[in-house]
């Protein structure tokens, strides 16, 4: 892309330079023209009258010029001398440099020497294009024979029962490809493998790896490759590596660059089963929402079980605790009820609010009371959620509650709070109407609409 631009911006300079130069021939040309005299008007006396040509009106329209540019004080010499001088000082300092750069050089050496620069740039443009493409081709073509070449080799390997000799020759063929190229062509050919089997294939993958020495091309990316090439190697060794190499692993938690973070805690979650989510009291730069999103979907997707977080929910990163919070009530780990019902005073709204709503998908109804409480001192969002919550529990004893915050809560408040009278039972809906007549009409429409056959869902 840069060398283009190189050649349209020297086309361009090009272009200008020789408009230029064109444009000075053609004002040479007007001034040669403004500086042509004819001889006297006597010469017309000469002109024979039995010609076309009107002598007599000629020279009554040459006497009237001259009159007129007598009167104005101006001379027809002066006259074309003042116009010369007019035009050249349009030109101004450029055209003056022009000049004298014309003066030593001839103008078509310059229109020579611009279109030869022209045709340079275009035509080293175009070799560099067509190398490019040559090479890009080449490399395409040989991975893809290699590739080809070593997915047969290998694929005895995985679906065969082979006898030991057999299994050795295999190895022996593969340890052949000594070059980095061929070496991370069998690399990615396992870890495709590695993904399609499980099981005793899957052993077999990561033996291959080890046995093949293909974890030292894996671990020179790490130590030494740019952010990209770490995070590939990072992903070899979470894939195809052993649990030995999680302490390798470990260093990369908290890595200057964002992706060979969240590459290193995915590869460090694949290798420990016991414990995935150790890696979180050693973090050391904050973790974001694209984060708790890898995790999950890492363990959806492999099988991971989920560790105890209970005695995590303490920790110093507002994002780790909501992350926590959010996992379990994901896999509903009721044993973490009291650690998650204290997060309902934290300093924190967000933490509080996900608080409510993590109790609310464990049904743990025990905490109503304490939510009751705390509800006048809360945030909106927080106020909302423990409404939403209350659906799940509700009793008769929290019929005041409700019906305190139709009167009094804020728009929001009060349609949670229809919602849940009107759900409660046929009480409840007896209970909203003499409120909308206490209240002299004010919550008639929220009535309605919650009563509305199409909104059923929402109540």
């Amino acid at each position: 892309m840069k060398k283009f631009k190189w050649v349209f911006l020297r086309g361009g300079i090009f272009v200008v330079i020789f408009s230029l130069f064109f444009g000075w021939g053609q004002i040479q040309e007007i001034q040669a023209a403004i500086n042509f005299t004819e001889p006297e008007y006597p010469f017309l006396e000469d002109v024979p009258s039995g010609l076309s040509f009107d002598r007599e009106l000629a020279l009554t329209e040459a006497a009237e010029i001259e009159a007129r540019l007598t009167l104005l004080g101006v001379g027809s010499q002066d006259l074309i001398k003042n116009l010369s001088e007019f035009f050249r000082s349009l030109a101004g300092d450029f055209f003056s440099f022009v000049d004298k750069i014309s003066l030593g050089y001839s103008l078509l050496f310059y229109l020579a020497l611009f279109a030869i620069f022209f045709l340079l740039n275009i035509t080293s443009v175009v070799i560099v294009v067509i190398i490019s493409n040559w090479i890009f081709n080449r490399r395409a073509i040989y991975h893809k024979y290699k590739r080809k070449e070593i997915i047969e080799i290998v694929s005895p390997y995985f679906y065969d029962d082979l006898e030991d000799h057999e299994a050795a020759g295999i190895v022996e063929t593969l340890t052949q490809y000594k070059s980095l190229k061929d070496k991370q062509i069998i690399i990615d050919v396992l870890i495709e493998g590695k993904r399609n089997f499980t099981g005793e294939g899957s052993i077999k993958i990561k033996a291959l790896y080890q046995v093949l020495q293909l974890h030292k091309v894996s671990l020179h990316k790490i130590k030494y490759g740019s952010w990209y090439r770490r995070s590939v190697g990072l992903r070899e060794l979470a894939f195809l590596g052993r649990r030995a190499y999680k302490t390798e692993i470990e260093k990369y938690i908290n890595d200057n660059h964002q992706y060979v973070r969240t590459e290193a805690i995915l590869s460090y979650m694949l290798l420990d089963d016991v414990n995935p989510f150790g890696f979180l009291m050693d973090l050391k730069y904050s973790f974001v929402r694209w984060d708790s999103l890898s995790i999950y979907y890492t363990m959806y997707f492999n099988g991971i079980e989920p560790p105890p977080m209970a005695h995590m929910l303490n920790h110093s990163d507002l994002q780790v605790r909501l992350f926590l919070l959010r996992m379990i009530s994901i896999y509903n780990q009721l044993d973490a009820v009291r650690e998650v019902a204290k997060c309902l005073l934290d300093e924190h709204a967000e933490v509080r609010q996900e608080a409510v709503i993590t109790l609310r998908a464990l049904e743990y109804y025990r905490i109503k009371v304490l939510m009751k409480n705390r509800y006048i001192n809360e945030c909106q969002p927080v106020r909302l959620e423990i409404l939403r919550s209350m659906k799940h529990f509700i009793e008769d004893d929290d019929i005041s509650f409700i019906e305190e915050r139709v009167r009094k809560g804020s728009f929001d408040e009060v349609f949670e709070a229809v919602k849940l009278l009107y759900k409660f039972s046929g009480y409840g809906e007896q209970r909203l109407w003499l409120l909308d007549e206490e209240l002299e009409g004010r919550i008639a429409v929220f009535i309605k609409h919650v009563a509305e056959p199409r909104n059923k869902h929402v109540a």
